[in-house]
């Protein structure tokens, strides 16, 4: 009876540390201090049309405690017969303090470049708070606001002259990570940005996208783009869209 008692004692003591074991390192993983993703895409045709498009994006995540700093990057690159299409570079870094409570600190820092939508940089950077709505393993939504300060170059079409400006600004945007399936997962960010000095200088960006997995590290996604301004650079549009499908590799 004893010895029955003792092997029940093994085997419970057994199957008690490998349960353990496995909910450590799911932890582990899940509370992971460094992540990375990159997207790749490219078409290239030739013939009686010759086009080449290229996309790169790339988002950096290192968290430490309650401290989180993200690097964002991005290129869109199309010609068509020699022309360019369109042209668009953009980075941004990150910080979030994000304590146990659902509000959080934040700060960031923003660098783009479209010469084809008339301006050769445009820098802003800003402070402010967000907010975690819903925080689960499937969904989470946020909000955030910051002011900022913004500095510009851009490109007036019908002078063919360069100018540039600087000014306080605000942005609000609201963000939404959804887990359709276990290999499959939706994002969408609204941001809306505007000119404290010029009320009419407003601007809204919208980026969705869907992505599904191929392997434990490599995915398909398809995103779609929009970058409307209300005020646009004189002799230039005010909306650019981006279409994009590309390969994306995580770790």
């Amino acid at each position: 009876m004893k010895l029955i008692i003792k092997k029940i004692i093994i085997i419970s003591s057994i199957f008690l540390f490998v349960q353990w074991s496995k909910a450590a390192e799911e932890k582990k993983e899940v509370q992971k201090f460094y992540s990375s993703s990159t997207s790749f895409s490219f078409l290239l045709t030739s013939g009686n049309t010759e086009e080449r498009t290229l996309g790169f994006d790339t988002e950096q995540n290192m968290k430490f405690k309650k401290n989180q700093i993200q690097i964002k990057g991005s290129i869109i690159y199309s010609e068509s017969e020699g022309s360019k299409d369109a042209e668009f570079y953009y980075s941004q870094v990150d910080y979030k303090y994000i304590p146990k409570s659902k509000a959080y600190i934040l700060g960031f820092s923003r660098l783009e470049r479209n010469v084809l939508s008339g301006y050769n940089y445009r820098f802003v950077f800003s402070a402010g708070a967000g907010y975690f709505w819903i925080k689960s393993e499937k969904l989470i939504l946020t909000s955030e606001a910051a002011f900022g300060w913004s500095k510009e170059n851009n490109i007036d079409k019908i002078t063919d002259l360069d100018f540039s400006v600087s000014f306080a600004s605000f942005l609000i945007s609201s963000n939404i990570r959804l887990a359709v399936s276990a290999n499959s997962e939706l994002i969408h960010q609204d941001i809306f940005f505007v000119n404290l000095e010029n009320a009419k200088d407003y601007r809204i960006s919208s980026l969705s996208s869907f992505s599904i997995n191929i392997s434990k590290i490599l995915s398909y996604k398809i995103s779609y783009q929009i970058k409307h301004t209300h005020s646009p650079v004189p002799g230039f549009k005010s909306t650019d869209q981006y279409i994009l499908s590309s390969l994306v590799v995580s770790f």
